[in-house]
């Protein structure tokens, strides 16, 4: 912080204002030290009170979110397995099971899609037997069976291929099949039931791996059995699935079955009977078909609940089906004496958050105490299947208790300390600086409505904050000389401004009265500003609104333009919603100053409209002494050129073609004429524009439209005739429609173009950016005729030469 000025210290010299100042300072400080000595206080005093609990049920709400995760991704395996199941049920009704390859093709995309998965197959309701496998090893397998034929026995045929990474084969094993699916437990109980059937945890035979069964039957629409579909999941994959969970440290989630069966654990987790990590295949199999290269691989066998058959695959009578009885690990062999008892002291130590009200449980193991939460899987997830997870209390509380103290001792110091050195200068001086500085970046920004005063004793900070106020107040009056945009970005440059200018692509939009000579003479100055004021106030805040920039006031006119100083996409189509909402907005002014209009005064005249879109040099513009940040070129000029031509047509709001171009599929338009350049570069389109296009108008109208259109082809193919058959009805049936007036005057003339001073005495609106005709011909032309020529070559105007009005030439006519 900077010291405070020489004057600043003289002032706090005096007497009386030292008096006033360290009363002030006396006070605050020992109002800010007091209620800050007590607040240390109240929140040590209830923190130490409450810590405990609050971690506690913070810890309980994270580890609920954790399983609700945990439990989510586990049922999405099984949702996995579901949806296989049934589409490769509905693909098998419609297709059957003769196409084994594209079944073999079609597992084997499921498989690498979802590795999830360890097998997926179908057994056909004769036997027949499909199946692709991603564990141990890539494998497929077919069984066909053949019925029997003049007292033979059937044939069963086995084809085993191994496959690589990619399906692509590697070896072929053909044999004699001994396992026939139809005896096995998931295809007879899927077959006794409509929809998914779920087995029962049991043993796969040839890996030895556990696991479950996703089967549903397949039939005909007569109810006939053509098959079963079958999906299996191991719980080996589970289990490595809990192991790769991120919990905390000492953290550990179990899946339990009924009657306290672990149905998968951690790989870490020792079972205390076997006194070693429960052992796991590193690649986990399939349930229909093992490992073993023999052609006979046996298919998943039955189950019954809380036991797992062993399917030894080798002999098809009911003692195979009914398996060996293995015994799954409970609850009770873990070898971890806390994870036994949180699962068996749960309900006595159950608690609830106070936070979003989970239920968990608290136990005690060894003077240490572990924090539990169960949460239920979902119907179709495994038999009353239900996800533990139990943690250390220390692991969860240890370093934040430790990091909480110290942070509290330190903050205290620190706090105390700080509440001394820094109040008073926070308070008597940063404080008012800082606003003086939000003030300025205000000022900056242009937001001189949010600028405040910033009360203060200081001498110094007062006169700046004085001077900033009327800086911000004389800048709140500049704005409405110079657009914001430009003004803001002269301040945030820090430059000194120089005459300079760039070209850029704008779109130029103008405004002006039709007729205000005669409103200037018949209403007195006051009235004529009061007018002009309340409608050039609307424009302007329409034009604004619609981000436009507004470059000068021409009397009564506005010239606006999009593209500087800030460049847009979208400049064309801005700047027509703009015209439109200000024709608009007239429309309503002029209503509202109808009720207002005293006997005998006429109405304000309607304003006509323009827009431009083209290349123009745009800048400050001027001497350095002074200047003014404008746009200039002949497309400004062309601009407001076509603002007068809506007088010729009749029109309100007239559009080029440049324009019209980017905006033609969101604006209805009418093509109004052809207009030779003076150039002769190039022919100017002129288009009306007449309203948005999600406004619609009625048919009639666009039948309008497109006659007239059709009309001006005519005509400037010199197709008089036909020009005349098209414009009679549309002047017959609308009379107001200037343009089609002037359309039927030039088809009497037999002129393909408008011409200055084709319409009638004084008509030299055009004379300037348009070509002056010397002779009329019946073909348009941009090649000007020689006194266009002379006109052009005159050095005093080289592009706003006006032509006197030519006779029509009657043999050009009558070409």
């Amino acid at each position: 912080m900077p010291p405070l000025p020489i004057a600043a210290l003289r002032l706090l010299g005096r007497p009386r204002a030292h008096a006033v100042i360290r009363s002030y300072k006396v006070a605050f400080v020992a109002l800010f030290v007091g209620l800050l000595a007590l607040t240390v206080f109240a929140v040590s005093v209830n923190t130490y009170r409450h810590a405990t609990r609050v971690s506690l049920d913070l810890s309980a709400d994270i580890l609920s979110e954790m399983s609700a995760k945990v439990v989510a991704e586990t049922s999405a395996r099984f949702e996995a397995a579901r949806d296989m199941a049934e589409i490769n049920a509905l693909l098998v009704s419609e297709r059957g099971l003769e196409d084994y390859q594209a079944l073999f093709r079609l597992f084997g995309r499921q498989l690498s899609l979802l590795p999830q998965l360890e097998s997926i197959y179908v057994a056909g309701a004769d036997g027949d037997f499909i199946q692709a496998s991603s564990s141990p090893q890539w494998m497929t397998r077919l069984i066909r069976r053949q019925a029997e034929q003049d007292g033979h026995a059937s044939e069963v045929t086995e084809r085993l291929i191994y496959r690589g990474p990619d399906f692509a084969p590697i070896a072929h094993i053909n044999g004699e099949a001994t396992y026939d699916p139809r005896r096995r437990q998931w295809f007879r109980q899927a077959a006794a039931n409509e929809g998914l059937h779920w087995s029962p945890v049991y043993q796969f035979a040839g890996t030895g791996e556990r696991g479950i069964t996703a089967a549903v039957a397949v039939r005909e629409s007569d109810g006939s059995l053509i098959g079963v579909v079958g999906v299996d999941i191991s719980l080996s994959s589970l289990s490595q699935f809990l192991s790769e969970q991120r919990i905390t440290r000492g953290g550990i989630a179990v899946i339990v079955g009924p009657d306290r069966q672990l149905i998968a654990f951690p790989q870490s987790v020792e079972l205390r009977q076997s006194g070693r990590q429960f052992e796991r295949p590193l690649d986990q199999g399939g349930g229909s078909q093992g490992t073993d290269v023999k052609p006979t691989p046996s298919a998943a066998g039955d189950a019954n609940p809380g036991t797992a058959p062993v399917d030894t695959g080798t002999t098809d009578s009911e003692a195979a089906v009914a398996g060996e009885v293995v015994q799954l690990p409970r609850v009770d062999d873990l070898s971890a004496a806390w994870l036994v008892d949180a699962y068996l002291e749960a309900p006595q130590s159950s608690r609830v958050s106070a936070i979003n009200r989970v239920e968990y449980s608290l136990t005690r193991t060894a003077g240490q105490r572990f924090l539990s939460q169960r949460q239920a899987f979902p119907p179709g997830v495994g038999d009353d299947w239900e996800l533990m997870v139990v943690v250390p209390e220390t692991s969860l509380l240890e370093s934040a208790r430790r990091l909480f103290s110290e942070a509290a001792a330190i903050s205290l110091i620190l706090l105390l300390a700080a509440a001394i050195a820094v109040s008073f200068l926070a308070l008597r001086l940063f404080q008012p600086l800082k606003r003086l500085v939000r003030n300025t970046e205000l000022i900056r920004e242009f937001r001189f409505a949010d600028v405040k005063r910033v009360p203060s004793r200081f001498a110094e900070i007062k006169a700046m904050d004085e001077a900033l106020w009327k800086m911000s107040q004389g800048l709140r009056s500049l704005e409405k000389f110079v657009p914001i945009d430009v003004g803001r970005r002269l301040i945030q440059s820090g430059k000194r401004v120089e005459p300079g200018a760039e070209v850029r692509e704008l779109t130029l939009l103008f405004t002006g009265a039709s007729d205000l000579a005669n409103l200037c003479e018949a209403l007195p100055p006051a009235r004529i500003t009061e007018l002009l004021a309340r409608q050039l106030d609307v424009f302007t805040n329409t034009i604004l609104r619609h981000k436009g920039t507004i470059d000068n006031f021409l009397g009564e006119s506005i010239l606006a333009f999009w593209g500087a100083p800030v460049a847009v996409d979208d400049s064309v189509d801005r700047a027509c919603r703009a015209v439109l909402a200000c024709r608009d907005a007239e429309t309503a002014l002029h209503a509202e100053w109808a009720k207002s209009l005293t006997p005998g005064e006429p109405e304000p005249p309607l304003n006509l409209f323009s827009v431009h879109h083209g290349r123009a040099i745009v800048g400050a513009i001027g001497s350095r002494q002074r200047m003014s940040w404008t746009a200039i070129g002949d497309n400004v000029a062309l601009g407001w050129d076509l603002h007068q031509l809506n007088r010729r047509y009749g029109t309100r709001i007239i559009i080029s073609a440049e324009a019209r171009q980017q905006v033609a599929d969101r604006y209805w338009t009418r093509r109004l004429d052809v207009l030779p350049l003076s150039s002769g570069a190039r022919k100017l389109e002129i288009f009306e524009l007449i309203d948005r296009r999600d406004r619609m108008l009625p048919p009639a109208r666009l039948e309008a439209i497109a006659r007239y259109e059709a009309g001006l082809d005519a005509l400037l193919e010199a197709d008089w005739e036909r020009a005349e058959s098209i414009f009679q009805p549309l002047a017959d049936r609308d009379p107001s429609d200037f343009a089609v007036a002037l359309m039927l005057s030039r088809c009497s003339t037999r002129d393909a173009c408008f011409w200055p001073g084709l319409a009638g005495p004084g008509d030299d609106l055009l004379a300037g950016p348009f070509a002056a005709r010397a002779v009329a011909t019946s073909v348009l032309s941009i090649d000007a005729g020689d006194e266009a020529s002379t006109n052009e070559a005159n050095p005093a105007e080289p592009n706003r030469a006006r032509a006197a009005p030519a006779e029509p030439n009657p043999d050009a006519s009558e070409g």
